[in-house]
């Protein structure tokens, strides 16, 4: 509960920042305590001591790839901007890896966000990466696809993703 608690108010400060007036509404969580959900499984375990005691994903990459772990509807509102949060390990990789998130709008070219600044590399501790996404007035939903992007080969550790959602 403490640590849910934690990670809403994290999120709302976060979107206050951005002066974000509509309250965040948490659109999808996993904590990635199973494989129950995930859209790409090759190369995907479960580790049950992955994140302070707590299960999550283990991706074992032989290259270049991205894995991608859910599709979410947003609601639609006015100016809506998406908040994508979750804790990335690595071991033994040579390239980076980091969260993304894509959406493709009707009409207009498919919008993407990463959190490269955060990217892990080589032999990591856990870092919390944050990639944030302002998709403009979109009065209708629209699919977002979140990712994990891994630029080369080696082990990446996922725990506890979120996407919410705010109107600016």
């Amino acid at each position: 509960m403490a640590d849910r608690l934690s990670l809403l108010l994290g999120i709302a400060l976060s979107l206050s920042a951005l002066r974000c007036s509509g309250a965040p509404q948490v659109l999808y969580h996993n904590k990635l305590e199973s494989l129950d959900g995930l859209l790409t499984r090759d190369g995907v375990t479960l580790v049950t001591q992955a994140w302070q005691g707590r299960a999550g994903i283990r991706i074992e990459a032989h290259g270049p790839t991205s894995v991608r772990l859910a599709e979410v509807q947003t609601k639609g509102a006015e100016v809506v901007v998406l908040t994508y949060r979750g804790h990335v390990r690595a071991a033994n990789l040579s390239g980076r890896a980091y969260l993304e998130m894509r959406c493709s709008i009707p009409g207009k070219e498919e919008l993407i966000a990463g959190a490269r600044d955060a990217a892990v590399v080589g032999a990591t501790e856990w870092v919390t990466q944050v990639t944030r996404l302002s998709l403009g007035n979109q009065p209708s939903p629209q699919t977002v696809r979140l990712n994990v992007q891994i630029e080369g080969s080696g082990a990446v550790f996922v725990h506890n993703v979120l996407l919410a959602q705010a109107t600016r």
